[in-house]
């Protein structure tokens, strides 16, 4: 069965799909928002992303770009009770094969994932991703908040930006990075 999974902050919708979505054939692992995914990108072969657009920590949006940077090539569906126009376009220009508005049903969601992963069947990483990789990868990320705090002066807001990543994000960033 192909593994799912579903990244949204309200645990009650999370509970429900989990459930209900074995019976379509699919095993499900859930997060609450784009951060806990990322880790759970890295410990699981996974097949399919749902990913919710507003969540705290890390945001649809930005899991989204977090997986494009790190390479990561997976069917991604999208979810949201704030559907617009613009947030459809940039998740749908960084990596995700559909958009579906909430409430959906879980047949409206199911017949989504298929879309999806019939679009991206061509290309699929196997394993796991090396957590040596995710070191390197950490390393080049505090050097480029660093160099980018360095040309602001210490703007957050002005990092942020130069960085193409939310105020928010980067907080968190430099939390992570005990900068």
């Amino acid at each position: 069965m192909p593994e799912m999974l579903i990244v949204d902050d309200e645990p009650r919708l999370l509970r429900v799909l989990r459930l209900g979505l074995p019976e379509y054939g699919f095993n499900v692992l859930t997060a609450a928002n784009g951060e806990e995914a990322i880790k759970i990108l890295f410990d699981k072969q996974v097949d399919v992303v749902v990913t919710d657009v507003r969540m705290p920590v890390m945001g649809g949006v930005e899991f989204i770009y977090e997986m494009e940077r790190l390479g990561i090539k997976l069917p991604i569906v999208v979810t949201t009770a704030h559907a617009d126009v613009d947030t459809a376009v940039k998740t749908l220009k960084h990596g995700a094969c559909d958009y579906i508005r909430k409430p959906f049903s879980v047949e409206e969601l199911v017949q989504s994932v298929k879309n999806a992963m019939q679009k991206m069947s061509a290309h699929k990483e196997t394993g796991p991703i090396d957590f040596d990789l995710q070191s390197q990868v950490d390393t080049k990320e505090k050097e480029a908040i660093q160099k980018a705090l360095h040309a602001t002066q210490g703007v957050k807001t002005e990092a942020a930006r130069l960085l193409g990543i939310s105020e928010r994000n980067l907080w968190y960033k430099l939390k992570k990075y005990g900068l």
